[in-house]
């Protein structure tokens, strides 16, 4: 099931817990992040038994579990080098501690103040290099010392392991903080966190470790676990097997108003994306010019010509969702017609593309509506929706789709690399799939119509949107996998989702037998 994101704060919170309330002291949780650090290091050695790390720590307790790592190796009986990016008497607590093992033991720590005494420093000789100078409490950029400190090391020819979290990394939004370590592998300690997950951040981390030193896995009470990762487990149940006497009419109609003259293959692409998600019927609405161009020949749709909101109204009658959007274009009948069907109709409706673009502005409207909406827009929209700008949404893109859930009371979908879904009670989700080469026109016009596929098979809005979202994902790596990123085309996600849907439900009945 989809595993728990924990922001810097709440890993703070259960730390503290862990160490006042359950009795693991802090230098015991040190002792055992440092000795995982450790073996994660030296797994990442390519030849021979013996290696020669260098590692590199800060005065917090982040540069204390590179002290411990240090010792475990130098135990172990590798060749260790120490260096300290602050002053001695910087050090506190259980760092300090750990620093003064070091000392009793003899083992030599190279202390640096300042970045010019870093211009000469090379680390090309040693096999690993361990990044213990920040931790995933850090909140402004990286400047002087530090920053030099982290050029350094990404100058190397060296595998490189982060210590919780590469130097320079956002814990909370995965972005860069003037300067970050670029990690072949990052151990942290306990939980994933957001930052490791969104990018940039999960580029920088490279191979992402979790360690268990102790935190009681249950600990963070529900109520304030927010963020989730999802995983496939999590999709098992879109793609079962069907009751051996279903017919068409169990698995829901599905209306889509898209498409314009300009822009007819985007209903197309929405239709039979829906068709192919598992959708009973689908019926393209719009008008005669679109249909004449998209419904014609052996195609899994149907057409009815609509061109006032009692039409669309009438047409959804006895149907069970609506698929609103993909190129429709912007125009004030149309502005009309959407805002009708998000507030009037009482059947579940997916809006993307030019149906938010025709709702900027009116994002109150949504919170009249009288059945679930879930709103689908790439940054560009959600800037424009939100009325802040683009950059704004990409620094920190769970705030943004939680942002846009909580004002329109509706699910928000924001699309792009790591997709993220937000409910209007703050819970997030994020995608760990897509590539990309489904950064190209018609794969949004997909995802519309596979939401709407699933939510007129009678799933709920959240659980639509979850699995039309992770299962577009999956198909879009799928197809990269055949076609390769830049050759990708929408229709080639559509093309995938067999075969995806089809291995999740051999892996379901896999996992069914497996728990029997």
């Amino acid at each position: 099931m989809a595993i728990a994101l924990l922001s810097s704060a709440l890993m703070r919170e259960m730390d503290r817990i862990t160490i006042e309330s359950i009795g693991i002291m802090g230098p015991v949780l040190m002792e055992t992040a440092g000795r995982a650090c450790a073996q994660a290091a030296v797994e990442l050695l390519t030849h021979g038994e013996k290696g020669r790390f260098v590692v590199m720590c800060g005065k917090g307790n982040n540069g204390g579990d590179g002290f411990v790592a240090a010792r475990t190796l130098h135990h172990w009986g590798h060749d260790v080098s120490v260096m300290l990016f602050a002053q001695k008497n910087a050090l506190v607590g259980d760092a300090l501690a750990n620093k003064k093992i070091l000392d009793r033991l003899g083992l030599p720590i190279r202390v640096f103040t300042n970045e010019r005494e870093l211009v000469d420093l090379e680390l090309t000789d040693y096999d690993v290099v361990i990044d213990a100078l920040l931790g995933t409490g850090l909140s402004s950029e990286l400047k002087g010392l530090y920053a030099k400190a982290v050029q350094v090391i990404n100058s190397a020819d060296t595998a490189v392991l982060s210590v919780d979290i590469p130097s320079g990394i956002s814990s909370d939004t995965g972005h860069v903080l003037g300067h970050a370590v670029m990690a072949t592998r990052t151990v942290t300690f306990g939980f994933p966190k957001i930052g490791q997950i969104l990018f940039p951040g999960t580029q920088y981390c490279g191979e992402l470790m979790v360690a268990d030193i102790g935190i009681p896995p249950d600990l963070p009470p529900k109520d304030a676990l927010t963020t989730w990762l999802l995983e496939e487990e999590d999709l098992f149940r879109y793609c079962g097997p069907r009751d051996p006497d279903a017919h068409k009419g169990h698995f829901g109609h599905l209306v889509v108003l898209a498409g314009s003259l300009e822009k007819p293959g985007a209903a197309g692409l929405c239709c039979l994306a829906a068709a192919r998600t598992g959708a009973g019927l689908v019926t393209l609405a719009g008008g005669r010019e679109v249909l004449d161009r998209v419904v014609r020949g052996p195609v899994e749709f149907m057409g009815a010509v609509v061109d006032s909101c009692g039409q669309l109204e009438e047409l959804c009658r006895g149907k069970q969702a609506l698929a609103v959007g993909p190129g429709l274009g912007l125009s004030e009948r149309m502005r009309e017609i959407i805002s009708h069907c998000v507030v009037n109709l009482p059947v579940p409706v997916v809006v993307d593309a030019d149906g938010l673009n025709n709702l900027v502005g009116s994002m109150d409207l949504l919170r009249k509506s009288k059945a679930e909406r879930i709103l689908t827009p790439h940054p560009g929209e959600m800037s424009r929706l939100l009325g802040i700008t683009t950059g704004e949404v990409q620094r920190d893109r769970p705030a943004a789709a939680r942002k846009l859930a909580a004002e329109s009371g509706c699910i928000s979908v924001l699309k792009g690399a790591r997709t993220v879904i937000a409910e209007p009670n703050g819970q997030v989700y994020i995608v760990p799939a897509g590539n990309p080469g489904m950064a190209g026109g018609g794969t949004g016009d997909v995802l519309t119509g596979m939401i709407g596929s699933m939510l007129a098979q009678g799933f709920e809005a959240l659980d639509a949107a979850i699995g039309a979202t992770y299962l577009h994902a999956l198909a879009g790596d799928a197809a990269a996998l055949e076609k390769g990123q830049q050759a990708l085309l929408a229709s080639d996600i559509i093309a995938a989702l067999p075969t995806v849907m089809k291995r999740l439900e051999s892996r379901q009945d896999e996992h069914e037998t497996g728990s029997r």
